[in-house]
C-alpha cells in the first residue's frame, strides 16, 4: 500500500496553496514545485524553497489525521500488507504532521518518499518505483492511493493499481481513470478484497 499524504492521510485543507502560490510567485494553475525548478537564479529558487518549506511546517503543525486514517493502515497491516508514504512535501514537514497522529508513527511506514528522496516528482512515476524499491515489491504489485489526479498518473505510469479517494467531492476531470474510487479511507480494505478477487 502507498499512500499520499496530504488530503489523504490527513484530513483535506491544511495546506493553503492559493497562499502558497503567492507567497513564491508561482502562477495559478501551474504545479509548484515544477514552478520553482523553473526559475533560473539559483538564488531565488533556494528562497523560494524555504518559504516553501516554512508553510509546509506551519500546515503541518495544524494538520490532523483523514477519518479512519489510522483504523485503515493498522487494518491493512494487520492482513500483511507493510505500508509506504509518497508526497511532493519535504520529509521534515511529513514527520511533523505525523506527530499529531494518535497511533501512527514514522516507524509504522515500511518507506516514505519524500521530494528530497527523487529528482522527479509526481505524477512522474519515480517516486513510485523508489517506494517500491524500499518496500521491496515490484511497482505492479502495490496500490498507490491518493487524492488528487497526480497520485493517480503516477501510479497508472509505474504500472500500479491505484484508489481514488474522493474525501466527499465527486472526481471531476480526470486525465486517467483509478481502477477505483472511494468516498472514505473505511472502505479501502474492501476494494482491496475485490482487486485480490480479480487477480485471482
Amino acid at each position: 500500500m502507498l499512500f499520499d499524504f496530504d488530503g489523504t492521510l490527513t484530513r483535506p485543507g491544511s495546506l493553503d496553496f492559493p497562499a502558497i502560490r503567492r507567497a513564491v510567485g508561482c502562477p495559478p494553475g501551474q504545479p509548484i514545485l515544477e514552478y520553482l525548478e523553473s526559475l533560473d537564479d539559483e538564488e531565488t529558487r533556494r528562497e523560494a524553497y524555504r518559504v516553501l518549506d516554512g508553510m509546509e511546517l506551519d500546515a503541518a503543525r495544524r494538520s490532523e489525521p483523514n477519518e479512519a486514517a489510522e483504523e485503515t493502515v493498522h487494518a491493512l497491516a494487520a492482513r500483511g500488507l507493510p505500508a509506504g508514504i509518497l508526497s511532493r512535501n519535504s520529509r521534515s514537514s511529513v514527520r511533523e504532521a505525523l506527530e499529531r497522529f494518535p497511533t501512527l508513527r514514522e516507524r509504522d511506514f515500511a518507506a516514505i518518499v519524500c521530494r528530497e528522496d527523487v529528482q522527479r516528482q509526481k505524477p512522474h512515476p519515480d517516486g513510485v518505483h523508489e517506494a517500491a524499491r524500499r518496500l521491496g515489491f515490484a511497482a505492479a504489485d502495490l496500490v498507490v492511493v491518493g487524492d488528487y489526479v497526480f497520485d493517480i498518473e503516477a501510479g497508472r505510469r509505474a504500472g500500479s493499481h491505484t484508489v481514488l479517494l474522493a474525501n466527499g467531492t465527486p472526481p471531476a476531470g480526470f486525465s486517467v481513470t483509478p481502477d477505483a474510487v472511494i468516498d472514505r479511507l473505511s472502505q479501502l480494505p474492501g476494494v482491496i478484497e475485490r482487486l485480490d478477487q480479480r487477480l485471482a
